[in-house]
């Protein structure tokens, strides 16, 4: 027998003609398969379009097996998510994956399956958080990694297109200006100066700060390893996955001398009194609580990175090399973090030369 252009062929077994489907065709792995049955419907219209239909779904879905329905979000979300997906976050972003799925997501598309979500739901969904006065990004950024992952769980045959509805913001964040930033160190003291201290003159984010350890400087090299971080009360890797070096100005290294004196190896840098390592939110309280002290800006800890960044290109460092001290895994995240201060920008504008003399 020789199969046509149809798939369809019309055969003579013990005594009568039969239609019998009979293609080819390729699974999710790349393997090749045949089909080859007697048609449901014995008629040549009918066996045509059964072809058509099953050669339909081989082709799209790798598969001859009828797809289950799509689990429901909140179902995903509980199972396969939570349990294969989550503990590849750090903790800090679990909890705030979390946070976000109780304040709206599930409310929104809890009860929905997952292949039913589309793009006008979506829509309302972000018009209803703006005229809350709730920023987008987050939520849509989590419903998309959602469905993401369902797609990669083979779930739902493809991740739908939906609608862009934040532009990602190039805004510069602001950073203290040196004589503010040496105006605050000059006024912490105890173990928020040494923290304080880390971020100003050694960039390191507030969990790498709360988690260095005394083995973790090497005062002969004039050196710091930074090797974790601290995130939701747990020790993880750094953000961006590696260990990266960081050299010491004198000023940190004789700020860290004092704060390891008499410490084991295996002890934190960053005690109280108790020896315990102060918490995210008490870190926090400290610098608002010396930023009004002091009369400078109220600003984020993070600030105090973004100054030691625009200080190294200020001074003359190469952008890949603040890129190799940050630990970025990409220039263009280095790029964002550095800053120009007015005076700078004036700066550059005077030396465009006077056209009018």
């Amino acid at each position: 027998m020789k199969r046509n252009a149809t798939s369809v062929s019309r055969i003579r077994r013990r005594g009568r003609f039969v239609y019998v489907i009979d293609f080819e065709y390729f699974d999710a792995s790349g393997r090749l398969h045949r089909y080859r049955r007697n048609a449901a419907i014995q008629t040549a219209a009918g066996a045509k379009a059964e072809a058509e239909r099953l050669k339909m779904l081989a082709h799209s879905t790798g598969s001859l097996e009828p797809r289950e329905p799509a689990p429901l979000l909140r179902d995903f979300a509980a199972g396969q998510f939570e349990v294969v997906y989550m503990p590849r976050y750090r903790p800090s972003t679990r909890t705030r994956y979390r946070a976000l799925l109780r304040q709206s997501i599930l409310a929104a598309f809890g009860s929905t399956r997952l292949d039913d979500i589309e793009a006008m739901a979506v829509r309302r969904f972000a018009a209803g958080l703006m005229t809350r006065g709730v920023q987008v990004k987050g939520h849509i950024a989590l419903l998309k990694t959602l469905l993401r992952a369902a797609h990669e769980c083979g779930l739902i045959e493809s991740v739908p297109s939906l609608p862009k509805l934040y532009s990602e913001s190039r805004k510069v964040i602001d950073c203290p200006s040196r004589e503010e930033a040496m105006l605050l160190l000059d006024n912490a003291r105890g173990w928020f100066r040494v923290c304080l201290a880390l971020g100003l003159l050694a960039g390191l984010r507030m969990g790498e700060c709360r988690a260095i350890e005394v083995q973790d400087i090497d005062f002969g090299e004039g050196i710091i390893h930074v090797r974790r971080a601290m995130s939701e009360g747990e020790v993880t890797v750094p953000k961006s996955g590696h260990d990266r070096v960081v050299p010491m100005t004198p000023q940190l290294a004789s700020i860290l001398k004092h704060a390891v004196k008499d410490k084991l190896p295996r002890a934190r840098v960053i005690t109280n009194l108790r020896g315990v390592t102060p918490k995210r939110t008490l870190v926090l309280t400290r610098f608002k609580q010396l930023q009004k002290r002091c009369g400078t800006p109220s600003r984020s800890f993070h600030a105090t990175r973004h100054f030691f960044l625009s200080e190294l290109v200020r001074h003359g460092a190469s952008i890949e090399a603040v890129r190799l001290i940050a630990g970025h895994s990409k220039l263009d995240v280095t790029q964002r973090y550095v800053h120009a201060r007015a005076e700078d920008l004036r700066a550059a504008v005077a030396k465009l030369p006077d056209h009018d003399h």
